[in-house]
């Protein structure tokens, strides 16, 4: 059997592998990006991530100054003003929102399609889809034998675990990692801002951030996500439609329309039993959401009655515990593979650039400046532990903080 062998083997095609495969090219260090899926059409994808200064200050680091341009050059922009209202429409006071160096970018949010062109751009065969990842093995001589799916088998001196939330190389690196099912169901769904438009949909809807703070009820989140395609032309395939999404049907994972989007979380068997939801595809499940809210206002149920279908599916929001620990050696993690959170801080996304950022670093002073790569590799993990942990913590809080219809969640066993 031949071995082919690659100094960084990075499992995982997520925004932090690749990102961490551009900021090792840019670097001049031999790596390769090993993806299950030949194709990311994980729910998640088809929606845009909001821009944190974490992942902004992350993707200039890693990325060459034209991809970067790119990068900000197809940033859709999203409403900064925010209005509260009731579930009849009416007008509550403002929440306060708290603006750290977190949050001085929230007009910005981008495709995460867009994102994927961006970070794919230039890799060539340094990615590698339809290779399914199944275990590693560590060899006396301190290399790392990754074993495929297919059979094939490849060496190599470090070897990163991207994999996300049910990372394999997690499984076998910390054996003891615990994740937890928060007992909250999540729905989100879309509508073209060109047929809110022509539904005559509220003008308020359209241009500013909503939060529906219903009485007695769970809170709804609206906001725009605004781009303009005339203005990536500049950019070649970069922000235009993607052919890798041509087949699937609706219109989830169109990354160069305007829209509308909104999201919502319940307790686990407000809406229906798990075993109802898991079978019910967008439409059913609209119509379970339109049944618990048909009391509220219609310009309300409008917004939801009408968004696509292919958009809206159900989202079980779990959460790492964080504090695992695990000797240094040649394999190590990063993004969901080791700091999965819920969405309610929008950390998730930018955590993972933020890793391969610190990663991209540790691995160039090992290679280019004389650090020995274990110091290297364990700096980068203290430092990935110290805000990954952290942005679990503050997440998981914001969760708590939203959850504000006076019902408590239930007690989920950590698994």
């Amino acid at each position: 059997m031949t071995i082919s062998f690659i100094d960084v083997a990075i499992i995982g095609g997520g925004p932090g592998g690749l990102a961490l495969a551009q900021g090792l090219r840019k670097w001049g260090i031999e790596a390769a990006v090993f993806e299950r899926d030949t194709v990311r059409a994980d729910y998640v994808q088809g929606f845009r991530l909001g821009i944190r200064q974490r992942g902004i200050d992350a993707l200039q680091a890693v990325l060459p100054s034209h991809l970067f341009e790119a990068f900000l050059g197809t940033v859709g922009k999203q409403p900064i003003d925010r209005i509260t209202v009731d579930e009849q429409f009416r007008r509550l006071p403002d929440m306060p929102v708290g603006v750290g160096r977190e949050d001085v970018h929230r007009e910005k949010s981008v495709s995460r399609v867009t994102l994927r062109q961006i970070l794919l751009a230039e890799l060539g065969d340094t990615y590698r889809p339809g290779n399914g990842f199944e275990r590693y093995e560590v060899e006396p001589e301190g290399t790392v034998l990754a074993h495929f799916a297919d059979g094939s088998v490849v060496r190599a001196n470090v070897l990163v675990g991207a994999d996300g939330a049910g990372s394999a190389v997690r499984r076998q690196l910390v054996p003891g990692y615990k994740s937890f099912d928060t007992g909250m169901r999540r729905l989100a769904g879309k509508i073209s801002l060109a047929d809110a438009a022509r539904l005559g949909l509220s003008p308020e809807l359209l241009a500013q951030n909503v939060s529906v703070h219903p009485v007695g009820g769970r809170r709804m989140s609206i906001a725009g996500h605004h781009v303009k395609p005339e203005a990536y032309a500049r950019f070649g395939l970069i922000g235009q439609d993607d052919a890798s999404y041509r087949d699937i049907a609706g219109t989830h994972f169109d990354n160069t329309t305007s829209y509308l989007w909104w999201n919502t979380a319940y307790v686990q068997g407000e809406l229906a039993p798990d075993t109802a939801l898991e079978k019910m595809d967008g439409a059913q499940l609209l119509e379970a959401l339109l049944g618990h809210i048909g009391h509220w206002d219609e310009l309300l149920l409008q917004l939801i009655r009408h968004s696509d279908p292919s958009t809206v599916a159900l989202l079980k929001v779990r959460s790492s515990e964080p504090g695992s620990l695990w000797e240094t050696g040649p394999v190590t993690l990063l993004g969901d593979a080791i700091h999965a959170m819920t969405y309610f801080r929008a950390l998730g996304g930018n955590s993972a650039l933020y890793d391969a950022g610190l990663l991209t670093d540790q691995l160039v002073q090992a290679r280019r400046h004389g650090k020995p790569e274990r110091a290297a590799i364990h700096d980068y993990e203290n430092a990935m532990r110290e805000h990954g942990y952290e942005a679990v913590r503050s997440s998981l809080l914001a969760m708590q903080r939203n959850d504000n219809a006076g019902q408590s969640l239930p007690a989920v066993a950590a698994a």
